[in-house]
């Protein structure tokens, strides 16, 4: 087994990153994600926590070796089931691939936490584990690697993709907030106009 512990600061507050989170796929800069889907979505009524599980369909480049030693489809797919808990503030996620699990075991855990020295912050880790399969053990150590640098370079896109999600994600509540500004006073200057016809008409 393989194991890459990923740790990231991400200067925006817990709020915004698990907002845009859910809007992360796909993206320009994560590529290999074709698809995300929702299966199932719930809130526990006694604690608040909102469990989601979602279908990632990706694109994989694998190493030549490892096709020849088996057939490759072109795609894979991931379940992610994930929980978000409002009162701790804690949004975990685990993903787990449903294709090639003869071949390779693939589980990533991220977890997010606003930081505790900077509440306009989130701490960020990602753990992922890569388990061979019992038919390949004698390319085991290799297919683990493999998998685990290509997790690794995947991975900094994917941070980067969530990057892009938060920028457009704030630039529209900009948007609506300046709407809504330019709503209000117009409103304001509609409610004025009445009350000043109203106290002509008096005169």
């Amino acid at each position: 087994m393989k194991l890459l512990d990923i740790q990231h600061t991400y200067s925006y507050n817990w709020q915004t990153i698990t907002t845009a989170n859910w809007r992360k796929y796909p993206n320009e800069l994560s590529s290999h994600v074709l698809s995300c889907d929702v299966i199932s979505r719930e809130v526990d009524p006694s604690t608040g926590i909102l469990k989601t599980e979602r279908l990632l369909k990706c694109k994989q480049n694998v190493p030549y070796l490892i096709r020849s030693l088996a057939t490759i489809p072109e795609v894979s797919y991931f379940r992610e089931v994930s929980y978000l808990d409002p009162k701790t503030q804690t949004y975990t996620a685990t993903t787990i691939n449903l294709s090639l699990t003869n071949l390779l075991t693939i589980r990533e855990i991220c977890t997010y936490k606003p930081d505790p020295s900077n509440p306009n912050k989130t701490l960020f880790q990602q753990q992922c584990m890569t388990t061979a399969g019992q038919s390949f053990s004698a390319f085991g150590k290799y297919i683990e690697d493999a998998a685990i640098y290509k997790f690794g370079s995947n991975a900094s896109r994917g941070r980067a993709g969530l990057e892009l999600v938060i920028n457009k994600v704030l630039e529209e509540v900009r948007d609506v907030e300046d709407k809504l500004g330019r709503g209000l006073e117009t409103l304001e200057k509609d409610i004025l106009g009445l009350f000043e016809e109203k106290n002509e008409k008096k005169l």
